[in-house]
């Protein structure tokens, strides 16, 4: 049975017709592309525009239908964490804006009667992350915003080689509602409501400040990656050429020409010889592989419990793309 929430509205309910629900689907930005919508550039939003009108091409494989097998599981698990859980199958929109979608998992409440946003996740044998990847946090993030909520509830479990659940359960994370991240994503997704209703323009609309700046970057870093791609093809033919010399592989080679010169150094690192020490002292080296193992293990435990973020920007040149949808 469907929620209900004052905060939001429903859009298309779990029991329409395929038809009515990719047409609405399509209207506007859903929790499953509003990541990439607020990351990517125009050429990004040119193909997320396309899946919108005609529909992805992506049907589902054998992982993705063993993890939608899981769902009514997981959410009754999930119904343990929260006051009541309701799996939910409807498309809702945000009452601040109707074109902003979301189709959660489930919808929780809490003893208070606050609203939850339920996300969950099965995963194949060989998934190792223990937190939860950008993507998705942005996505329960969205949720929360379109459904008014106070926090999500994340759950996750990874099947084992025989495709079974973990036998002690999923894991469950609460995720509070992030107010900075959830106006990123709003800007970012009425941008790209308001780029595709002027008709998807080649460009985008910059501050004049920005504008100024990036049109006087952008010639100089195209040259500048030409030229670099031009050098790394020279460099390794001058590399090549000067291995030729007596003794350059371990001495390195200096030399002057008309234009210019070079001076190729050569460092020594020393590092253990793995497969050599295994073959010599096999026991020693299983007892060491056992005490790194442990150090990783114990290195984790304290990432997670005390993490340290670093923001490091960097940027990439992206050329024109002049196209129509």
């Amino acid at each position: 049975m469907t929620a209900t929430i004052s905060a939001a509205r429903i859009v298309v309910p779990e029991d329409a017709p395929r038809e009515v629900w990719m047409l609405e689907r399509g209207e506007g930005p859903t929790a499953s592309v509003v990541w990439e919508i607020a990351r990517g550039g125009i050429k990004t939003w040119r193909r997320i525009l396309e899946q919108m009108m005609n529909g992805s091409t992506f049907r589902g494989n054998r992982a993705t239908r063993a993890g939608h097998a899981r769902e009514d599981a997981l959410l009754d698990e999930a119904a343990e964490q929260l006051h009541s859980v309701a799996p939910n199958g409807a498309l809702w929109a945000a009452a601040s804006n109707d074109l902003h979608r979301a189709t959660p998992d489930g919808i929780g409440r809490n003893t208070d009667g606050t609203i939850v946003a339920v996300e969950v996740k099965s995963h194949e044998f060989g998934w190792e992350k223990e937190t939860i990847p950008l993507e998705h946090m942005a996505q329960m993030q969205w949720q929360i915003h379109v459904l008014g909520a106070i926090s999500a509830l994340y759950g996750f479990e990874v099947r084992d080689e025989d495709d079974m659940p973990p036998a002690d359960g999923a894991t469950w994370i609460d995720v509070p509602r992030d107010d900075d991240l959830i106006d990123f994503l709003v800007m970012r997704a009425n941008a790209f409501i308001a780029w595709r209703d002027a008709g998807c323009p080649d460009v985008d609309d910059l501050t004049e400040e920005v504008r100024a700046a990036n049109d006087e970057w952008a010639p100089l870093k195209r040259a500048l990656d030409d030229a670099a791609a031009a050098e790394k093809k020279a460099n390794a033919a001058l590399k090549k050429a000067i291995a030729k010399l007596p003794h350059a592989e371990r001495f390195g080679a200096v030399g002057m020409g008309e234009h210019g010169g070079f001076q190729l150094t050569v460092s020594e690192k020393t590092e253990i010889d793995e497969a050599a020490w295994s073959d010599a002292d096999p026991d020693v080296y299983a007892h060491v592989e056992h005490l790194r193992e442990q150090l990783a293990a114990i290195e984790a435990v304290g990432k997670k419990n005390f993490p340290r973020i670093k923001r490091t920007p960097s940027m990439r040149f992206q050329d024109v793309e002049v196209e129509n949808v």
